[in-house]
Order: C-alpha cells, then sequence, then structure tokens
C-alpha cells in the first residue's frame, strides 16, 4: 500500500472515530491506531499530508520583473498559499503551498490572470513605437505592475487560521529551508511613465477575474 494510500485510510478512520456510535468510533480509532504504528505514521505526519502544492512555469528569466511577483503575492492574499520561486539552469518555476486545494486553485487563478496580464501588456508595448527599447520596457513593466494593483482591490483577502499557518511554517521548513529568496527586476518610474501607470491601473481594475474559472476558483476572487 503507497504512502499516500495509508494516510489516506488513517484519516479516514479518524474521521469515523468522531461518529456519534461509540461502537463504531471505537472501532475506527483502534483501526486508527494500528495502522499508524505499522507505518510508523505520528500526528504530524498526518497532519502535514493536508498541505499539497502546485507549479507553475514562469519562463527562462531568473530574476523575475516586479509585476510578476507582485502577481504572486496576490495569489497569496486571495487563496492564503505560500508563494516560492525555484530557478534552475533551464527555466524558473512559482511553487505555491497551501492546505487542501487552495495550492491547486491557485495556480489555476495565477494562470488566468497572468494570460490576461501578458496580453494587457503587449498590447500597451505596441503604442510605444516612439520610444527606445530601454524606456518601452520601463513602461510596459510599470503598466503591468499598476495592473496588478489595479486587480488587487477587487480581490478579497483569505484570512488562513493560525494552525494552518504553523502547518505550512513547518512543510517549508523541512522542504524548502535552504531556497535563496529570489531577486526582482524593478524600476524608478519617471514623470513621463505617469501614463503608464495610469493606463495598467485602469486596465487591471477592468481585468476579467472569472475568465475560464468556475466554482471553488471565482469564490476566492470576487469583484467589490
Amino acid at each position: 500500500m503507497s504512502d499516500k494510500k495509508v494516510l489516506a485510510k488513517i484519516k479516514k478512520c479518524l474521521a469515523l472515530a468522531k461518529s456519534s456510535n461509540a461502537n463504531e468510533a471505537a472501532t475506527a480509532l483502534r483501526q486508527a491506531q494500528a495502522l499508524m504504528e505499522k507505518h510508523n505514521v505520528n500526528d504530524e505526519t498526518i497532519a502535514l499530508s493536508g498541505i499539497e502544492t502546485a507549479e507553475c512555469s514562469v519562463g527562462t528569466v531568473r530574476n523575475p520583473p516586479q509585476y510578476h511577483q507582485a502577481l504572486v503575492s496576490l495569489m497569496k492574499r486571495a487563496f492564503g498559499v505560500e508563494p516560492l520561486y525555484l530557478v534552475d539552469w533551464e527555466c524558473t518555476k512559482v511553487k505555491f503551498i497551501g492546505m487542501e486545494s487552495q495550492a491547486l486553485v491557485a495556480s489555476y487563478a495565477y494562470e488566468v490572470l497572468y494570460r490576461q496580464l501578458k496580453k494587457d501588456r503587449s498590447a500597451y508595448m505596441k503604442t510605444l513605437r516612439r520610444y527606445r527599447k530601454v524606456n518601452k520596457t520601463r513602461k510596459a513593466d510599470l503598466f503591468a505592475l499598476h495592473w496588478v494593483i489595479g486587480v488587487y482591490e477587487k480581490v478579497q483577502e483569505f484570512v488562513q487560521s493560525e494552525e494552518n499557518k504553523a502547518l505550512i511554517n513547518r512543510y517549508m521548513d523541512a522542504e524548502h529551508s535552504k531556497v535563496e529568496p529570489t531577486k526582482q527586476r524593478t524600476h524608478k518610474a519617471k514623470a513621463q511613465d505617469r501614463d503608464a501607470i495610469y493606463s495598467g491601473y485602469q486596465a487591471g481594475k477592468n481585468a476579467d477575474l472569472h475568465r475560464g474559472m468556475s466554482g471553488d476558483e471565482t469564490k476566492r476572487l470576487e469583484a467589490v
């Protein structure tokens, strides 16, 4: 029996142990204890098994731009997940860590919004033909950053319980304690960038948070 199946069976027994039927509860508890002893499973292992992860590709860039890290932080606010950048020589990924389905929903919402952000940033950049490349990139990045800020104000914050926060922190310490913080590409806004900031903010406020999403995904992303 695989570790996942063992944990699933133990958790099922523990759930049955809460039954109002005393005999059923006692039998289920004995079965859970026997399985835990047989497979060397403790209470913390069971608790940590409730944590799930989901990874999304960022691309080949080693230092994601500030607007991308702002979008990742937005997922943390909306879903109560802990995001982590994983960088190697081939690609960069963002990993969402959360309780049960939160990580999966966060990754899905991230991909939906990131597609919209890239599309809007690309469309804005096409309006900057008269600018040099370095100025185009700065203005487009500032547009994208304030696009995320515009979305941020529309998102309902997920309040994670202290118990779940502690579990996620223990998982992070056990699995990713040696991961270095990721640097980010930033730009200092100039007076000539006001149009980029305003346009990005307005585009973010008009972003469709429900595009391609349904069910649980929409519960965390609700427009005010």
